[in-house]
C-alpha cells in the first residue's frame, strides 16, 4: 500500500502538521510577519522579513516544521526557507542538530542537500507538472527494514528530479517554495518597494535581477537622485542591464558632455557591445570630450565600427 501526504492542491492520504517558531540565527527586521501563507487547510506558515550576516542581505524567510509522509518511513522535517526580495526561492538552512532523512530514516548526505537545493532552484522542474503518484514506479516495491511497511520507489524516468529515497520531501518542498508563495511575495514587493526605500539597495546589488528591477521601477522624477547609481550599472557584468541603464539616462545625459565625459574616461571598462551603443548615442562633444575620445581612439582593442564612430564625433562633433 502506498502511503502519501497532502500538500497544496494535492490531497492523498495523511495529514500535514506545522508549528510556527522563529529559528535561531535570524535577525527579523519586523516583529510581525509580513504575511501568512496558506498552502491548504492543514498547512500554513508565517513569512518574515529578515537580514543575513551582511546588512544588505535581505530575505523573506519562514520556519517550517511538518510531516511529509505518514508511513513512518521518513521523519518530519524542520527547515528554514528563504526567498529573495523578488519572491524567488534562494536557499534553505537546517536548525542545529536536525537532519533530513530518506527512506528508512537514512540521513541525507552532503551531496543530497546540494541536489535538493539545486532542484528547489529549478522553477521549471518536472515536479511542476506531475502528481506525486505519477513519479512512482508502479512495477516495483520497496520494503522497509525499520518498520512494517511497503512503498513504491521513484520511477527511474524521474530520478534526476529528486533525491533518491526522498521523493516526498523533495516534492513537498518544491511545491511550497515554488508555488503561490512566489506571486504573493512579488506582490508584497510591488506594494512596499517605494515605501521601504529599497531603490538604493537594489541598485547596489550585484544581482542582475535586482539591478533590472531598480531600473524598471525608477520613477522619472527620481532619475536625478539616482543618476550615479544608474551610471554605475553601465559597467556591471550582466549583458542586458547596461543597455537598460543607457536608455534610462536618455538623450539629456548622452547629449551633455559634462555628464557623459566621466563615462568616456572609463570606457575601457565597458563591454564592447555597451561601448558601441554609447558611442552611437553621444552628441555635441566639447573639447574635453574630444580629448578623451582621441585617447580612446588609440586603444588597440577598439572595434572597427567603434573607430569609425569616434572619427565622426571628432570631425563633426555629433
Amino acid at each position: 500500500m502506498i502511503k502519501a501526504f497532502c500538500i497544496g492542491f494535492l490531497y492523498l492520504l495523511g495529514y500535514v502538521s506545522c508549528s510556527y517558531a522563529q529559528p535561531s540565527g535570524w535577525t527579523k527586521l519586523e516583529d510581525k510577519p509580513i504575511l501568512r501563507h496558506v498552502v491548504n487547510d492543514t498547512l500554513a506558515f508565517d513569512i518574515f522579513l529578515v537580514k543575513g550576516s551582511v546588512e544588505t542581505d535581505l530575505y523573506y524567510a519562514a520556519f517550517l516544521q511538518t510531516n511529509v509522509c505518514n508511513d513512518q518511513l521518513c521523519l518530519p522535517i524542520e527547515v528554514n526557507l528563504f526567498w529573495d526580495l523578488l519572491g524567488t526561492y534562494h536557499h534553505f538552512t537546517l536548525p542545529d542538530s536536525h537532519h533530513f532523512t530518506k527512506f528508512d530514516h537514512a540521513y541525507f548526505e552532503p551531496h543530497d542537500y546540494e541536489k535538493l537545493d539545486a532542484i528547489l532552484k529549478d522553477s521549471l522542474s518536472l515536479l511542476r507538472d506531475y502528481q506525486v503518484i505519477d513519479l512512482l514506479d508502479n512495477t516495483a516495491t520497496q520494503y522497509s527494514l525499520e518498520v512494517d511497511a511497503v512503498t513504491r520507489p521513484t520511477s527511474v524516468l524521474f530520478s534526476d528530479a529528486t533525491v533518491p529515497g526522498a521523493l516526498y520531501t523533495v516534492y513537498t518542498l518544491w511545491h511550497i517554495v515554488n508555488g503561490n508563495i512566489n506571486r504573493e511575495l512579488a506582490q508584497y514587493l510591488q506594494q512596499h518597494y517605494q515605501s521601504k526605500g529599497w531603490a538604493s539597495l537594489f541598485a547596489a546589488s550585484d544581482q542582475a535581477v535586482y539591478q533590472q528591477y531598480f531600473l524598471d521601477h525608477l520613477l522619472p522624477e527620481d532619475i536625478d537622485q539616482y543618476r550615479g547609481q544608474v551610471v554605475h550599472l553601465l559597467y556591471v557584468k550582466d549583458d542586458y542591464v547596461p543597455h537598460a541603464a543607457i536608455r534610462i539616462l536618455g538623450d539629456t545625459f548622452w547629449h551633455d558632455p559634462l555628464q557623459y565625459n566621466p563615462v568616456i574616461a572609463q570606457a575601457k571598462q565597458l563591454k564592447p557591445h555597451v561601448l558601441s551603443v554609447i558611442l552611437q548615442r553621444l552628441a555635441q562633444p566639447n573639447s574635453d570630450a574630444k580629448h578623451l575620445l582621441k585617447e580612446l581612439f588609440a586603444w588597440d582593442k577598439l572595434l572597427p565600427k567603434q573607430r569609425e564612430r569616434i572619427e565622426q564625433l571628432l570631425a563633426n562633433g555629433d
